[in-house]
This record gives C-alpha cells, sequence and structure tokens, in this order.
C-alpha cells in the first residue's frame, strides 16, 4: 500500500478516535468469554450515540472512496479503526485483535502453531518488539535469535508493539517451509543483523527437567504456561520426586506468564491450603483460587528475574507469601493485572483488562514487581543466553545450590 494509502488509514484510525472516545503481547493470563448478544451490545452503548458516529465514518469514507488518488482498502481501514478505538482505553494490554490476529493467539496459548518460535513483549520504554525468549529448539533459536533482541522488521516492513503488535505476529506466522527474514536491534551490541528463518510447526516444550549432577537436587524449568505446561509439570515433578530428590530449584526466569488457570494448577501442588492469589475487578468483586492441603515437601528455590512475568509472578508471589519457598534472583517484570478475551461475531476479539491480581498476602505487584529474599543479579548478555548456558557460568543457578544446600543440612 502506498505512503498515501497509509496516511489515510492513520486518518481513519485518528478521527474515529477522536470522535468515539500499548499494548504488549504475551502470553497473559486469560479467559475465553462469550461473544457479546446483540442485546448485550444495544444496551452496552452508555453514552455512546451509534448514529451520528456511523453517520460521520459514512462521510469520511465517501470523501476518500471519491478523491483519494491511491487503493484504499477498506477491511484493513476498518480494523486500523478498531485498534485506534481500543487504544484509547490507555491501557498497555487491552487491544483490539482482527481475526486473523484472534487466531494467531488462539493458536500462541494451544502449545503448538507454524512459525518461528518466539516469546515476546512490548518494550514499554520505546514500541518495541522485544523478544524474552526463542523456543528451545525452535527455528528462532536455531537462527541465532537471543533474548532481549527487538525485531524492527518483518521482511523490510517495520514493525511496532502495541496495538500493532499481533500484525507483525500475522507477517511472522506462514505455511510450513516457507521463509521470513526478520531484522533485529541487539542493543547490547549496538548491531541490527538481518535474519532468514523457515517457518515451522512449533511444538513448544514448556517444562524442562534433570537432577543436577552429584547431588540431590531436582532443576525444573517452565518457560511458560501453555495448555500444554501443566501435564508436562506434572510428568516432570513427578519424575524428579520417584528419583529421591531432596529439594527443587524452580526455574521461571525469562517466562513471560501464560494462563491463569494453568499457574493456578501448578500453584496448587506446591503451596499450602490457602489462597494461591485473588482477583478484584473494576466494580471490586473478589474472586479467590485456593489450594488444597497438598504441598512440596522438600526445600524449594524459585528462580526470578526482570523477565518473569504476569503467571510467573503469580507462582513466585504465592510461594514466597506462603513461605513454602525462598525467591533468588533480581526483581520481577510487575505485571499484576489479568486480561479476559471478548470475541466478536465477525470473527475478532477484544482483549481487555478486567481484573487486579493480588499475592496471598495482599498486595498487587503492577508496576513494581516481586523482590526476591535472595537478590544477585547476573549480567545480561548472560541472562540472554539463558536457555544454552553451561551451568558453570549461570551465576545465580549456582547461588541457588549453595542456597539449597543449606536448606537441606537445616532440616
Amino acid at each position: 500500500m502506498s505512503k498515501k494509502a497509509n496516511y489515510f488509514l492513520g486518518l481513519v484510525s485518528g478521527l474515529a478516535l477522536a470522535v468515539i472516545a500499548w499494548v504488549a503481547f504475551s502470553p497473559i493470563n486469560f479467559q475465553l468469554s462469550p461473544a457479546a448478544s446483540p442485546r448485550q451490545q444495544a444496551t452496552a452503548n452508555d453514552g455512546l450515540d451509534t448514529t451520528a458516529v456511523s453517520q460521520k465514518l459514512s462521510h469520511i469514507y465517501r470523501i476518500i472512496n471519491h478523491n483519494f488518488i491511491g487503493d484504499f482498502d477498506l477491511e484493513t481501514a476498518l480494523d486500523v479503526m478498531f485498534a485506534g478505538f481500543v487504544y484509547g482505553a490507555g491501557d498497555p494490554y487491552t487491544v483490539y485483535l482482527s481475526s486473523d490476529a484472534f487466531t494467531s493467539f488462539r493458536e500462541n496459548t494451544q502449545g503448538q502453531f507454524v512459525g518461528i518460535g518466539v516469546s515476546i513483549v512490548t518494550d514499554p520504554n520505546d514500541g518495541r518488539i522485544l523478544v524474552v525468549s526463542p523456543f528451545e529448539g525452535s527455528p528462532a533459536f536455531e537462527a541465532g535469535v537471543l533474548p532481549g533482541d527487538k525485531i524492527i522488521r518483518v521482511d523490510g516492513v517495520e514493525v511496532f508493539g502495541n496495538e500493532r503488535t499481533q500484525e507483525a505476529i500475522s507477517m511472522m506466522r506462514g505455511e510450513r517451509g516457507t521463509e521470513v527474514t526478520i531484522t533485529v536491534l541487539r542493543e547490547s551490541e549496538d548491531i541490527t543483523l538481518d535474519i532468514t528463518i523457515t517457518r515451522d510447526i512449533i511444538q513448544v516444550e514448556t517444562v524442562r527437567h534433570r537432577v543436577i549432577e552429584d547431588t540431590n537436587i531436582g532443576y525444573l524449568r517452565i518457560s511458560q504456561f501453555d495448555r500444554v505446561t501443566y501435564d508436562q509439570f506434572v510428568a516432570a515433578y513427578e519424575d524428579l520426586m520417584s528419583q529421591g530428590i531432596e529439594g527443587l530449584i524452580l526455574d521461571v526466569r525469562n517466562n513471560p506468564g501464560g494462563l491463569l488457570d494453568v499457574v493456578n494448577s501448578i500453584a496448587d501442588m506446591l503451596v499450602p491450603e490457602g489462597i494461591i492469589t485473588f482477583t478484584e475487578d473494576a466494580h471490586g468483586r473478589r474472586v479467590n483460587a485456593y489450594s488444597d492441603a497438598r504441598q512440596i515437601e522438600i526445600p524449594l528455590i524459585v528462580l526470578v528475574n526482570g523477565n518473569s512475568a504476569s503467571a510467573s509472578e503469580i507462582l513466585s508471589g504465592a510461594v514466597r507469601d506462603t513461605g513454602v519457598g525462598e525467591l533468588l534472583g533480581t526483581t520481577t517484570f510487575g505485571k499484576g493485572l489479568v486480561q479476559n478475551v471478548f470475541p466478536l461475531p465477525c470473527g475478532a476479539a477484544v482483549k481487555v483488562t478486567i481484573a487486579r491480581y493480588f499475592t496471598p498476602a495482599g498486595i498487587c505487584i503492577n508496576g513494581e514487581g516481586i523482590v526476591p529474599t535472595h537478590y544477585v543479579e547476573m549480567p545480561v548478555e548472560l541472562t540472554n543466553r539463558l536457555s544454552t548456558l553451561e551451568q558453570e557460568y549461570d551465576i545465580q543457578l549456582l547461588e541457588a545450590l549453595n542456597l539449597m544446600e543449606e536448606l537441606m543440612n537445616n532440616q
């Protein structure tokens, strides 16, 4: 599309936003809500003069359609307009999803899709798309994409986060065996790289585990909380326990979050009976998530860092507040919000922040993060290579092993 066409698309979006009234993509705490019925839609207009809006929009469209010398894609313009309307909420996690973007969004939480295999968020400082981590073994991982890289172009087209993140994701998705070139800014080395990647089926292995060599300490890493994660966690946890481990290190560093019900189910296996987390919505209504009496009976350390977000923080907060384990690493990301995804009859959807979540002690960590009991920093170049970092260079893991030995000896 020409520059003039893009200008008019932006103009339509801006006008719609002005008349009718930062979004990060990450695996989020969400659930699907039923599509709004015509009755609900009719009664939800509170203060919105839909007739005046429709007339003004039609008038603008007639002007463009009659006078604009370039090509004008009405469907794209409408999607941009709807995105602009939702953008007016001013919330970094509330976003309009086109039908294609919604399809990609749902695929991303199921543990399998065709793409390059990266977990991303929007950098709040510059609005760029920030790679939290490539999925281990994925095409992006094999091509050399690193945590901390910023994706600034896809096939030569400049991309941004916020309300355009899902569009960028759709551009990186495609048919298996096809190629896509992403341009990344690697600020740690002050370089820009073009990386050509062959798309493939991404089957996300969200859990890895092992017994640390020459110890009785189990190590279990969760990269994100998807639909497949609970079953993977249970299998790994039971395998470690069957090997007679006497302490467990649970690693959620660089874990951007995931599904609320999944993390609650995992936390339920670890923390004692009581509240795991609770949410409060805009009307002050509170919903508690409870754990039963089953809990981990050996020392537990959770590794966290500045890329541990959302669901990772729910788990970390529950472990900290119930006293069932220790946190080690650096302050977490600070996303204490819950989103619901509301499908629309047209196949699109709106993702809306509908509640704040709180740790068992009643603390909302949004914008603050969780400060670990044992603060251990690690250079960014090592943090960016966690998935391939050899144990001898993993400063935080080595400190966790030392702490675990103390905890085991004091039992």
